[in-house]
């Protein structure tokens, strides 16, 4: 290459670097608010890369270990077996992390239901439903209330056949001007107020018929039939004292027995009909409120949880993934296989190839990844590939190797890192240089924002976000960082939501 086109390339990495910064605060920083540079927080691809330089190196054969030390389970080739790109060649156990991955799938497919259906709404049927649930509950408060009427007219037909029985037996022997006539005197006061306020009550509840009338009814009466309770107890007491022992009637005495158990029984329904108002009441109450949550909709904090919920399973589920494929070798290009040191019950580790291939036309690209991104870079990890010769055209490559030992480029520890490339062309030659951009983690659906927008306090992340025109300190919680200096927010912002940059 001459010193023009060095030149050259060097004019137009800077236009791109230009373009690439202008985007940047084209997409974060276009909003400006009185509260300073703004972003809008918006849901999409969460990609965290390492790009490197590497160099086309030719393919003789590849030495395939496994990522830990564990036995082998599976052997499923034997030297001189052509192989095509995916074949698993040998395994180490891998059903306990499958039968989680599968439980794990299958959660987050209950949650990604669960999301969808929230989303889309309550049913007609469903609507109808707990609208049927409200008429009967209605219906049931509305019976409640007609048996108390029928409790309240029972409590004044005892009340009456009392006051009666107490006006008999004060006529027929509390006739003198002793203690005892006067306090059977008292206590026929007494039913008789008990007994004008009860047909007051009842009358009211009649006229009226709101539950309020009927309420007030019950209560007042509650309290009448324990007055005239205590007034019946009163006299009954009087015919055992003195004169009156032998001279009130055995059967009278009888008498004022059974309307004190009367009036205790008409209490004692009153009471119920009461409670069974109370607890009808409160049934209506909880199904119009299940009607009205079902006719509302889902709320932006329940979908946020959904989302928060299945972007976390998902991340769990991708880093199970992850140590299946650590526990696989697979055939990294099509090839013939040329040795194999793996056995089923033998114990390997990433020191030992498993099997060894020998490439059919494919191409390996050599890299050396710095110390500081090495440790995001997995085997298996996707790669695009641009050749100085082809301009922007992209090759697809993966990650098959990663050396344990470091070496120094330029004072700098790197490690050797070894792809392949998937599709090939006839113009690719050995030697040849190359830019390699490794997506080592990819999310979707995910929000995220500048790390320099998130501020730790007391262990906690916040964001500033604008409300209205007030600015807030949005809690948050933070996932993944990107190589390219955003970090995922797993949950605290909504789509839409307004943040403060500066």
């Amino acid at each position: 290459m001459n010193i023009l086109s060095k030149i050259q390339k060097k004019w137009v990495y800077g236009l791109v670097a230009i373009v690439a910064i202008a985007g940047i605060w084209f997409f974060f920083f276009r909003n400006q608010t009185s509260n300073g540079q703004t972003l809008v927080a918006h849901a999409g691809d969460f990609v965290q890369q390492v790009s490197v330089s590497g160099t086309v190196v030719p393919v003789e054969n590849l030495d395939l270990s496994f990522s830990q030390t564990d036995q082998v389970k599976r052997v499923n080739v034997k030297v001189g077996d052509s192989v095509h790109v995916g074949d698993l060649l040998a395994s180490q156990d891998v059903s306990q992390l499958a039968a989680q991955l599968a439980e794990m799938q299958a959660g987050i497919d209950l949650q990604t239901a669960k999301l969808n259906q929230s989303l889309a709404g309550a049913l007609p049927q469903d609507i109808q439903v707990s609208q049927d649930a409200v008429t009967a509950a209605q219906q049931d408060v509305t019976n409640a209330y007609q048996n108390a009427l029928v409790s309240l007219n029972g409590a004044y037909t005892a009340t009456y056949n009392a006051y009666a029985e107490v006006v008999y037996i004060q006529n027929t022997y509390f006739t003198q001007s002793d203690q005892q006539s006067l306090k059977v005197q008292d206590s026929r006061t007494s039913i008789s107020n008990a007994l004008t306020d009860i047909k007051n009550y009842l009358d009211g509840a009649k006229i009226d018929q709101s539950h309020t009338a009927t309420d007030a009814a019950v209560s007042v009466v509650v309290g009448d039939l324990n007055t005239v309770y205590t007034a019946l107890v009163d006299v009954r007491d009087q015919c055992d004292q003195g004169i009156y022992y032998a001279r009130v009637s055995t059967a009278d005495k009888s008498a004022l027995d059974t309307q004190k158990a009367n009036i205790n029984t008409a209490l004692a329904t009153l009471v119920s009909s009461q409670h069974d108002i109370s607890s009808k009441t409160v049934a209506l109450q909880k199904s119009q409120s299940q009607l009205d949550a079902t006719k509302a909709g889902p709320r932006d904090t329940d979908i946020a949880v959904f989302k928060a919920q299945i972007a976390q399973a998902q991340a769990s589920a991708q880093n199970i993934r992850a140590q299946i494929y650590n526990r696989q070798i697979v055939a990294p290009f099509a090839g013939v296989v040329t040795q194999v040191n793996a056995k089923v019950g033998s114990v390997l580790g990433p020191t030992t190839p498993a099997v060894s291939l020998m490439s059919s036309g494919a191409f390996q690209l050599e890299s050396y990844v710095p110390e500081i991104y090495v440790a995001l870079v997995k085997i298996g990890d996707e790669a695009a590939v641009t050749f100085d010769a082809y301009g922007s055209r992209q090759f697809e490559a993966k990650v098959i190797s990663i050396d344990p030992g470091q070496t120094v480029k330029d004072g700098v520890a790197t490690y050797k890192t070894t792809l392949v490339l998937g599709n090939t062309d006839a113009n690719i030659k050995t030697g040849m240089s190359s830019n390699i951009v490794i997506t080592t983690e990819k999310k979707s659906n995910v929000i995220s924002v500048p790390q320099g927008v998130v501020t730790i306090k007391n262990g906690q992340a916040f964001v500033n976000v604008e409300k209205g025109k007030e600015t807030v300190m949005q809690p948050v919680v933070t996932g993944e960082f990107s190589s390219s200096g955003s970090v995922e927010i797993v949950s605290g912002l909504h789509e839409g939501d307004v943040v403060i940059v500066k």
